[in-house]
């Protein structure tokens, strides 16, 4: 077998050593793979070093390649490669590197825990779900538009199970799960939620983000529900929250709960285009985006981000054009959808037709909503920019 390592750097220093050094080694290094300008056009252990999608040669049937990093750089670099049309590719697992095991076994061929990508399920890094689109606190402009929901009305912990059970067969894990808003805290069920979300995925860091203001009025199942799941309560520090932060933290350290505290927040920003005729600057956009890796669940659907659903909710308030069709083309079902979790992955890492809704933010000073909440809250005027 003739192998391409992907990662010219220590790990795949590592891997390319120990076939080197197997004197019956069945397998042979016949190039690295990075994009790293400063191993370009350059060797190691006598090995060239090309660029993806430059110097890469197609593969035949006796040539794989091997991703020669941590797991969601790996990740990043076997979708890479499923971008490219190479899907003959191996992961080599965190433990391997982290106890320096060998790659190859004694009849010189690839140790059969390195295995090919599509043996495994990759891990989603990160994941927010609204359990209250409803919030206590009315910031103007709220990314979530949270200050415009007026229904106290909370989702079915039936229809989360599900989704989360859908979303198990596609991905291993996901790193981070945030339960958020709205004010999560406002939903009496929140200890449900916390349970189903460390119950589907039981490595995941469960996260509960929260403005902290009805924090200390809590009950005691969500109190246990934290506690029992090692969930961390994200507290953002707004104004409001500020003014209350003896009484926020003294609750928590009483009642033993984990919890992180944001930089006080003195800015929110527009970020939404009045013209929305054409994916013209989507690349930028998606590129220079905060959110592009916040990945959405509503409704059994996995979205790109928040906006790909909310701005089809709000489609009237905003004033948009946006249909069903819009939202399902850009998601994921996750009880009927066909893609495995690598697809989704790919699919993930590229521009969605939502991008063209959105362009370079425009920062005002946070304040509450007072009065009619307008559109224009939202929006960025194109002339201005």
């Amino acid at each position: 077998m003739r192998v391409a390592i992907y990662g010219a750097g220590r790990r795949g220093e590592y891997v390319a050593r120990n076939i080197k050094e197997c004197k019956n080694a069945k397998v042979e290094v016949f190039q690295f793979i990075d994009n790293n300008p400063a191993y370009l056009n350059k060797q190691k252990f006598g090995i060239p070093i090309v660029e993806l999608g430059g110097g890469v040669k197609n593969f035949d049937r006796n040539e794989c390649v091997i991703v020669a990093s941590e797991l969601f750089t790996a990740q990043e670099m076997a979708v890479s490669l499923l971008n490219k049309g190479y899907h003959n590719a191996y992961i080599i697992p965190e433990e391997v590197f982290d106890g320096e095991l060998p790659i190859l076994n004694k009849d010189g061929s690839l140790m059969k825990y390195i295995r090919h990508m599509r043996c495994y399920k990759p891990c989603l890094p990160y994941l927010e779900y609204h359990v209250s689109d409803y919030c206590n606190l009315k910031c103007k402009g709220c990314g979530h538009f949270s200050n415009i929901v007026t229904n106290e009305k909370f989702p079915s912990i039936v229809e989360f199970r599900s989704s989360l059970n859908g979303l198990s067969k596609k991905f291993s894990n996901v790193k981070t799960i945030r339960l958020m808003g709205g004010e999560p805290f406002l939903n009496l069920d929140l200890d449900l939620f916390i349970y189903e979300a460390r119950r589907a995925f039981p490595y995941s860091d469960v996260r509960i983000v929260t403005n902290g203001l009805i924090l200390p009025k809590i009950s005691k199942n969500i109190i246990k529900a934290i506690r029992e799941c090692g969930a961390v309560v994200d507290i953002s520090q707004y104004p409001p929250t500020r003014e209350f932060i003896e009484n926020i933290v003294c609750f928590a350290y009483d009642n033993h709960l984990k919890i992180q505290i944001g930089a006080e927040i003195e800015e929110f920003f527009a970020a939404l285009k009045q013209n929305t005729d054409t994916m013209e600057n989507a690349e930028k956009v998606f590129s220079d985006c905060i959110s592009k890796t916040c990945y959405f669940l509503r409704d059994k659907r996995l979205y790109p981000c928040p906006v790909a659903r909310l701005l089809y909710e709000n489609k009237d308030f905003l004033k948009l054009d946006i249909s069903r069709n819009d939202v399902i083309n850009n998601s994921f079902d996750l009880i009927d959808g066909r893609e495995d979790g690598w697809e989704v992955l790919r699919k993930l890492f590229y521009p969605n037709e939502f991008c063209k809704y959105c362009t370079e933010k425009k920062e005002f000073a946070w304040c509450i909503s007072r009065g009619e909440v307008k559109r224009e809250d939202w929006m960025v005027n194109n002339n201005e920019m």
